[in-house]
């Protein structure tokens, strides 16, 4: 077989293209695969993320995504300790939950405890005596503490080992950017790349906020954009919060090991622009020392930027094309990117392998005729 030529190229070196490479690798160790992008996209997305799991935080109704979201997260230590194996990268996960303090959700307190108990999510009430002891470094005036049974990881180390375990698994890495497709109107028969064409049998587009100007390349209009979210990380030890905080005002997000605690984040219709502001860094900073009053004088190690891909309805595009017989799309995951990513993977695998039982009609590209 041509060296460019495959059974399937995945579009998109983040989390969520090579997470399907290898969940679908896993599954047909023959296939001949390959993952193409330029890996430095990825920073504005999969290593841009602090890492939260938290579907019950997030969400605020019981929908197909949110049932999506639940099973993702009780699929997320066996999916670490799979990729671990292989890909011989140390992933940090934490299943040790999340914390909302009064203070930082105010009048949504009691709206939360309903939704939680009403979807049986595993939740605990902190009262103010209780959260002192637990919590010595927490601002005074939290007031009591809802804990959820969330996770977090570490999405760089995630993103690491996926990308180990792709090439370990066989898949060929090719570091291009896609300019443009081979197509006619049914069928696309190979991309376009400043290193060359290549050719397969089966196309993934996943490639973030960028998916709509290669959908357009296609000739369908994907109602795609970026949401721009600053951050940043700083020098705190591990011992001061064991948990995520989240709230209106912020979240906190401990990378432990050392790492520090990642802070953020804003929402910003900014387009492409990565420019970080240390206006906006400081106030995040100080919005959450409001909750955990030891950041204000942190030491800053890093801060940056990412592009959040978010569809017109907020809503993840994942499945096959309605135009073209031969393309899938994985894109528009939002806020959602990693805490989606092993169900995402199992979903896209089946879908490209023709197993998956239950589509789901909200995330269906044809939603969107593309």
């Amino acid at each position: 077989m041509q060296s460019n030529r495959f059974d399937i190229i995945i579009i998109g070196a983040g989390v969520i293209g090579h997470s399907i490479a290898f969940r679908l690798l896993r599954a047909e160790p023959g296939l001949k695969l390959a993952v193409l992008g330029d890996p430095v996209n990825s920073l504005m997305a999969s290593r841009a993320a602090a890492g939260m799991l938290a579907p019950y935080c997030e969400c605020d109704r019981a929908d197909r995504f949110f049932d999506f979201c639940r099973t993702s997260l009780s699929l997320y230590p066996a999916f670490v300790q799979e990729l671990q194996k292989i890909s011989r990268v140390k992933v940090t996960l934490s299943m040790a939950g999340s914390i909302m303090p009064y203070k930082s959700v105010e009048d949504q307190w009691e709206n939360r405890l309903a939704f939680f108990r009403d979807q049986n999510i595993p939740h605990e009430v902190w009262p103010e005596n209780d959260v002192r002891q637990r919590l010595p470094y927490l601002a005074a005036d939290c007031g009591p503490v809802l804990w959820v049974e969330e996770g977090q990881v570490n999405n760089r180390c995630l993103h690491d080992a996926l990308v180990a375990a792709s090439r370990e698994l066989g898949a060929c890495l090719i570091d291009a950017d896609v300019t443009g497709f081979v197509h006619d109107t049914t069928q696309v028969g190979g991309v376009v790349t400043a290193s060359g064409e290549y050719f397969a049998d089966r196309f993934v587009l996943a490639t973030g906020s960028w998916s709509s100007q290669l959908a357009e390349a296609l000739g369908v209009s994907l109602p795609l954009k970026p949401v721009k979210g600053q951050m940043c990380r700083l020098q705190v030890e591990d011992n001061r919060l064991p948990y995520t905080v989240h709230g209106f005002l912020t979240y906190i997000a401990p990378w432990r090991e050392g790492n520090g605690f990642v802070v953020g984040s804003t929402m910003e219709d900014d387009g492409f622009n990565p420019v970080v502001q240390e206006e906006v860094i400081q106030g995040l900073i100080a919005d959450a020392a409001e909750i955990l009053p030891c950041l204000a004088e942190a030491p800053v190690i890093e801060s940056w930027s990412g592009l959040r891909p978010a569809a017109a309805d907020r809503m993840p595009v994942m499945g096959k094309s309605a135009r073209y017989a031969n393309l899938f799309y994985s894109t528009g995951h939002y806020r959602n990117g990693i805490l989606q990513t092993p169900h995402q993977a199992d979903y896209m695998s089946a879908t490209l392998l023709g197993t998956l039982k239950e589509p789901v009609p909200e995330f269906s590209p044809a939603r969107y005729g593309l």
